[in-house]
């Protein structure tokens, strides 16, 4: 966008002075109270509806809305500079909560896809069906060599699942709230009345591509993109390049979290209106300054985990090798050992390790839960922690009495599991915070 044109002045931040059904829904929305004292977010939406449906680009990158909408200079780095995947994500949620409360009443529902940035339209009627025919649909358009469609076809028909579990999600009633004096307090605590929260639901594909490269990914390097680099390495064949390549393009997350989203619905303990679900790619450092995150999955899938390693007591180490892990417990209590290992695996159930916390957030301004399993049963231990009562008085029996705030602790649990299903737990640890 040239420099000495004003922004208002651009016909890509303008509503038309003669609209159809969809720009009539567009002013609704920008006139909206969730976008009328935002003017960078309604920049934003009339600018991807202009190039989508006036000037008729087939996509549109990252690289020019930063340049387009946010004045950036047309190299910068929009791997270090998140601001346009920011904006995006809030863009969005605004967007969910108009059709949630003021457009409750619209027939259509608008959208921002995820990647593409495209403004879509959906008859709010087939919203549920519409979701799982997109899901299968991305492995209709891109057909892989038999060499390497082991992996893709597993994530492929986990999405199917997933998305069907979510039309259940859209359907179900809900449930009463939760029950158990103890455990409504804790969710009363932990996120407030006004307060938002939001879901990180796990990375599946960044953890697919960890195991493909045999080492761990750190939060530096997902945060920047770096690693990407591997593409670009001569160790890699050509069939293991594309398959990298379209792992990091793709989204796919654990039944296990999409199950958690449903206890946590089902048990009423947050409000929908102030609660977001994310993807772990889409969020940034800030992030995590304000507001309450619930994170859900092993630091492999879930990376932000690292930013609250040091204040662990108990840390995961994570063998690339034979895919075992062992726990340290950098901060040992009487009678508890250096470190946990599992026994190997047997003809009898397999057991996998659980981590649940509870603690601040780096601004000191919110509040973090983090459910960190290894495999679904884990993480599905984890959510059933907290969403059961009678299970999480367990672990307030083995911490101080608190003032009533709430209850910061770690707790460690081996999971007993068939199939990837959980079937009980025990509680090795708990430590106060």
């Amino acid at each position: 966008m040239p420099r000495d044109v004003p922004l208002r002045e651009n016909s890509r931040f303008v509503l038309p002075a003669e609209m159809d059904e969809r720009w009539a829904l567009v002013a609704r929305v920008w006139n909206s109270a969730l976008l009328r004292r935002s003017a960078k977010l309604r920049d934003l939406l009339v600018y991807l509806c202009h190039r989508w449906w006036v000037e008729g680009v087939g996509e549109v990158r990252e690289q020019e809305i930063g340049v387009d909408v946010f004045q950036r200079p047309p190299n910068y780095d929009s791997a270090q500079d998140t601001l346009v995947r920011v904006q995006a994500s809030q863009l969005r949620k605004r967007l969910e909560r108009y059709f949630q409360e003021e457009g409750r009443e619209e027939p259509v529902v608008l959208e921002i896809a995820k990647g593409t940035y495209e403004p879509v339209l959906r008859e709010r009627l087939a919203e549920a069906s519409a979701a799982v025919a997109e899901t299968e649909a991305v492995f209709v358009k891109e057909p892989l060599r038999k060499d390497r469609q082991w992996p893709v076809w597993l994530l492929s028909a986990l999405c199917v699942v997933l998305a069907a579990v979510c039309v259940s999600l859209v359907v179900e009633r809900r449930a009463p709230a939760v029950e158990g004096a103890s455990l409504r307090r804790f969710w009363k605590a932990f996120a407030p009345a006004g307060e938002e929260t939001t879901v990180v639901i796990a990375d599946a594909a960044f953890s697919a591509v960890q195991d493909m490269l045999h080492r761990p990914i750190l939060l530096n390097e997902y945060v920047s993109r770096g690693y990407r680099a591997e593409l670009d390495r001569p160790q890699h064949s050509a069939e293991q390049k594309d398959t990298l390549r379209y792992l990091m393009e793709r989204r796919y997350t654990s039944l296990a979290d999409v199950m958690l989203i449903k206890r946590l619905w089902a048990a009423n303990v947050l409000d929908p209106k102030l609660t977001s679900v994310s993807y772990s790619r889409d969020l940034h450092l800030r992030s995590f300054e304000k507001g309450n995150h619930i994170l859900v999955g092993s630091r492999r899938a879930v990376p932000w985990v690292d930013l609250f390693d040091k204040e662990l007591d108990f840390h995961f180490v994570y063998d690339e090798r034979t895919r075992t892990v062992r726990v340290v417990n950098r901060r040992p209590r009487a009678g508890e050992p250096g470190s946990f290992v599992l026994p190997e695996s047997s003809d009898g159930p397999g057991e996998r390790f659980s981590l649940v916390v509870s603690l601040r957030n780096p601004g000191k301004s919110g509040n973090v839960l983090i459910l960190s399993g290894q495999e679904m049963s884990g993480t599905e231990a984890a959510a059933t922690l907290v969403t059961t009562d009678r299970l999480f008085q367990e672990v307030l029996a083995k911490l101080p009495p608190g003032d009533g705030g709430v209850p910061y602790f770690e707790a460690l649990l081996r999971v007993k599991h068939v199939e990837y299903t959980m079937q009980g737990y025990e509680i090795l640890a708990v430590h106060p915070h």
